[in-house]
């Protein structure tokens, strides 16, 4: 898998593996392969999406630092 592939491409691969399976009837070794692949890119989209909740989670601590209140509850630290 290229170390630039994004989300997005990885996303639609999984959708094309899916197509060749269910329309291709592939050989045991060509399904062997995709899923293979599929395994490889679930996990790709699984570390982005836990990488991309951390980041967010980050940067909401960050703006609730900045406005001295909690982003979720929309209380000011000051109202406690």
């Amino acid at each position: 898998m290229s170390k630039n592939r994004t989300y997005n491409e990885a996303s639609a691969r999984l959708e094309e593996i899916v197509a060749i399976i269910e329309h291709n009837n592939p050989d045991v070794d060509e399904l062997t392969r995709l899923v293979e692949e599929a395994v490889e890119l679930v996990a790709f989209c699984r570390d982005k999406l836990t990488g991309t909740d951390k980041q967010l989670e980050t940067l909401m601590a960050r703006l609730d630092e900045s406005n001295g209140k909690s982003f979720v509850s929309g209380k000011n630290e000051s109202d406690d």
